[in-house]
């Protein structure tokens, strides 16, 4: 998958170590730099009040200077790499500082492993599912029972989608899926959903006849659209599979994701609605609140984070809208 840059790795977390190797590979492979960055959450106000040994800023400081002193340790151990190695040490919330340390230095990915199961069964927590929402490059969240390389990579599409921005999204998601796959020796497999707008409503008013009628149709567009979409390489690779269904793509991707036994997503994650298709607001979160592999998401073209580089959350009007 050589297409990066500057790879950012989120290296404060328990289970770290298998992020930091697939970011270390990922940029010998890339011959990119790499970044190690930690967060330290600002020191809570009444714990502040209540300590007589330092200020709370000087607490951070000391907090973040030790955390830098791990992180260089953790970039020594790595060295090997022959490669440029950086270190960060940010103050704040985790998911801003790190979406601010893309946006200054220009990092084209960001590793992460996701967390461990929570009580709720999510794979995904708060930072997570955030950088999802508010960082422009593309996120790796890495599941941390997967090591070394993938098997089994799913990659969902908008069938539906008729603008050039879902268009062209449609188009990088699988070129990423596909490097990915061709890299790690894995099997793709392409999964799009669909559905008849409304089909309930018009089924109670149209008949069943007229609506059987207007399904086959919309399945013949569809099925053109996806041939239309799934060129070379893809029409010829026997390590590429189709699954083409009809239903709600949130349980469209969850069902093959779970049948394939996928060790990774590759999704778009599409913050503005008002375009029928996949991972649109609530389907977004399902598919992330039920997956249990490692998670690929994607930014259209064009998307903005909300993050301001001064330190203050932007408010314009263009801003994306929230994944949910």
């Amino acid at each position: 998958m050589k297409r990066f840059q500057s790879i950012l790795v989120y290296a404060g977390t328990a289970h770290r170590d298998s992020a930091v190797t697939r970011a270390a590979q990922l940029a010998l492979e890339n011959k990119a730099s790499l970044t190690l960055i930690d967060v330290v959450k600002p020191m809570p106000t009444v714990l502040g009040l209540m300590t007589d040994v330092a200020k709370p800023e000087e607490i951070e400081t000391l907090v973040a200077a030790d955390r830098r002193r791990r992180l260089m340790e953790i970039a020594s151990e790595i060295s090997d790499i022959g490669l440029p190695i950086d270190v960060v040490v940010a103050v704040g919330d985790a998911a801003t500082e790190i979406t601010r340390q893309v946006l200054e230095a220009g990092h084209d990915l960001f590793v992460k492993n996701a967390d461990s199961f929570s009580p709720t069964g999510r794979l995904f927590g708060s930072v997570g599912t955030s950088l999802l929402r508010i960082c422009p490059c593309p996120v790796l969240l890495l599941k941390p029972e997967i090591h070394g390389e993938f098997d089994q990579v799913v990659a969902a599409i908008d069938v539906e989608a008729c603008d050039g921005k879902h268009l062209d999204l449609n188009r990088k998601i699988l070129d990423f899926a596909y490097s990915i796959a061709q890299q790690d020796k894995a099997t793709l497999h392409i999964v799009a959903a669909w559905r008849l707008w409304m089909e309930d409503s018009m089924l109670h008013h149209a008949g069943a006849d007229k609506v059987e009628s207007m399904r086959r149709e919309h399945a013949s567009r569809v099925q053109k659209s996806l041939d239309e979409l799934l060129q070379a390489p893809f029409s010829k690779a026997d390590d590429v599979k189709v699954h083409l269904r009809q239903g709600s793509p949130a349980a469209v991707v969850r069902d093959v994701a779970d049948e394939v036994e996928a060790d990774l997503l590759v999704m778009g994650t599409v913050c503005r609605t008002g375009v029928a298709g996949l991972l649109i607001g609530n389907t977004a979160e399902t598919v992330v609140s039920d997956i249990n592999c490692s998670l690929l998401a994607l930014k259209p073209d064009g998307f903005v984070s909300p993050v301001a580089l001064s330190g203050s959350v932007s408010s314009k009007e263009d801003e994306p809208l929230p994944l949910i």
